[in-house]
């Protein structure tokens, strides 16, 4: 129901650009002007009075997706093991791991007693909307960052108006990785039941 009534408004603001288009054309053409050039700028204005925000926030998610976007192992779990004998004999895991809040972290996990999960959501600012989730697998002890995704999403929600053009796929790549990553790293030790 929403799907029509969307594509009941698009079409609807379509026949009023296209009869806008029409009248500047027409009103040039009486008055000698250059027809196409201002059929075409009445043209982008209707376009854009609606659309504004497609063309940025493509460009902005493109670049974002292109140089902030990925997989980065700094250790792996045999790694840090061998890094720190003996210590995977104290450490304790649960199924459902403990939440931590912290000021910077929109989320984070407690996945043992030295390795923690956080999550952290950034917006590029509020007139183009686009997001990076950034988490990131950090021992405790030394506050070394032991592996790193990032993620790039578009889109807007909440109260704000929906704009559905604004919506791209998202540049997840690395985050089923990752999760087998975060699993490795919390399975360290033994259950605790």
């Amino acid at each position: 129901m929403i799907g029509l009534s969307i594509l009941v408004a698009l079409v609807f603001y379509g026949c009023i650009s296209f009869g806008v288009v029409w009248l500047v054309v027409r009103w040039a053409k009486k008055r000698g002007r250059g027809q196409v050039r201002w059929g075409v700028a009445a043209g982008l204005i209707m376009y854009h009075l609606v659309f504004w925000d497609f063309i940025p926030t493509l460009v902005v998610y493109k670049y974002y997706c292109s140089t902030k976007a990925g997989f980065w192992v700094y250790k792996t779990p045999e790694q840090w093991k061998a890094e720190n004998p003996g210590v995977t004999e104290t450490l304790t895991w649960k199924e459902r791991s403990e939440q931590y809040k912290a000021p910077d972290v929109t989320l984070g996990f407690r996945l043992n007693q030295r390795l923690m999960w956080i999550i952290r959501k950034k917006s590029s600012n509020s007139v183009v909307p686009v997001g990076m989730n950034e988490q990131t697998i950090v021992d405790l002890k030394t506050n070394e960052t032991l592996a790193k995704f990032i993620g790039v999403s578009t889109g807007r929600s909440g109260k704000e108006i929906n704009h559905f053009w604004t919506h791209f796929k998202p540049c997840f790549e690395g985050s089923k990785e990752f999760s087998l990553l975060v699993t490795m790293y919390k399975k360290l030790g033994r259950e605790e039941k």
